[in-house]
């Protein structure tokens, strides 16, 4: 059941994307998965160049693999994380770059159920939430990791952390050159 939704809620967003379909059209009838953790969605490319979602029956042509944290942060900040892509990688960044731009247009949705009028005050007030939301969290983001650099200690600073491995570095290179005085004068002594 949740799958079908799944698959009813993606067609719909794909279906108000229409723009996508030329930019596709070249790769009809391939299979992508996108693997977000553990949570998997299938795609193929219809002969239209429109996506839809498929279960995974037939061979897939690219898999794109992400993190969860590397999602949620390309959503919120727009930091392109680590991305796995494995397969036909003209495909993949043709993909992953029509997934980037894929909007919802929730003020058509919402028109359908409550007029025009209020849909766009609604969208309106959703999307200064969404902002706000954002900021919010930037904010907090950026509190607790100076909160845990500075007072807690949590965390190690870039400049500390690179400190402490050059003097690291600089133990190693010692004991080295102590190591090789110590044999030069075990071969003097030998000798």
């Amino acid at each position: 059941m949740i799958s079908k939704i799944k698959k009813i809620i993606v067609n719909h967003l794909l279906s108000q994307n229409d723009w996508m379909q030329s930019k596709l059209i070249a790769h009809k009838n391939k299979a992508i998965t996108i693997s977000i953790s553990n949570f998997e969605i299938h795609f193929e490319i219809e002969n239209n160049g429109q996506l839809k979602t498929i279960d995974k029956k037939k061979k897939i042509d690219c898999i794109i693999k992400l993190s969860i944290n590397d999602f949620i942060s390309q959503i919120i900040n727009n930091n392109k994380g680590k991305i796995s892509i494995e397969g036909d990688l003209e495909l993949a960044k043709e993909v992953s770059e029509i997934l980037k731009q894929i909007e919802w247009d929730i003020e058509e949705d919402l028109s359908k159920y409550i007029g025009d009028i209020p849909a766009i005050h609604t969208t309106r007030l959703i999307k200064k939430i969404l902002h706000t939301s954002k900021n919010n969290i930037n904010n907090l983001t950026g509190s607790l990791l100076e909160y845990w650099e500075e007072e807690n200690k949590i965390l190690a600073k870039k400049n500390h952390v690179s400190k402490f491995n050059y003097e690291v570095d600089q133990i190693v290179e010692d004991v080295d050159r102590l190591e090789a005085k110590i044999n030069m004068i075990i071969n003097k002594i030998k000798s």
